[in-house]
């Protein structure tokens, strides 16, 4: 992925773009999350309290890389991937809004961060995922990410970057 936007459809046949994040886009992410459902999501995250959330946006903003789904002028979906300070690995994190899941946009979020965190030089990326996100774990799976860990309530999931 280049710094070109993507254009794609989803499966209904609507268009989406995905894009790199910049400052300017902040707003309009902090208005995905405003109204995102269910909060929390997964793990704590989206925080809940709109103060905490635009925090850990901007946290998110100044430590990974993030890229955004748009449908038009408002942003859908999110994904962000924070480098580990150690290493040539990092965290992944994706989110969408409620009214556009299950159309293929989470696919094509991973799938750009994790040409992105390639293309940065990155060598492998990770993800805790609950145990009962079984639409999650099957995207992962699909996309090539392999468990690597587990505990009585999530998994940890990891992909090579190489091999894609």
């Amino acid at each position: 992925m280049n710094q070109e936007p993507i254009k794609g459809m989803d499966r209904s046949g609507n268009p989406f773009t995905i894009g790199i994040c910049c400052a300017e886009d902040y707003p309009s992410l902090c208005e995905m999350y405003l109204h995102f459902s269910p909060k929390p999501a997964s793990q704590g995250l989206p925080p809940e309290d709109p103060e905490i959330c635009r925090s850990w946006l901007k946290n998110l903003f100044e430590i990974g890389i993030n890229l955004l789904a748009w449908r038009g002028n408002r942003v859908i979906g999110h994904a962000a991937f924070i480098p580990d300070p150690k290493g040539q690995s990092g965290e992944f994190v994706v989110f969408v809004d409620q009214n556009n899941r299950n159309l293929g946009i989470g696919t094509e979020l991973t799938r750009s961060t994790l040409e992105r965190s390639k293309q940065l030089g990155f060598e492998s990326v990770w993800l805790t995922v609950p145990l009962t996100n079984f639409i999650a774990i099957k995207l992962y799976k699909k996309i090539g990410f392999e468990y690597s860990d587990s505990d009585p309530y999530e998994r940890v999931m990891t992909i090579k970057l190489r091999s894609l």
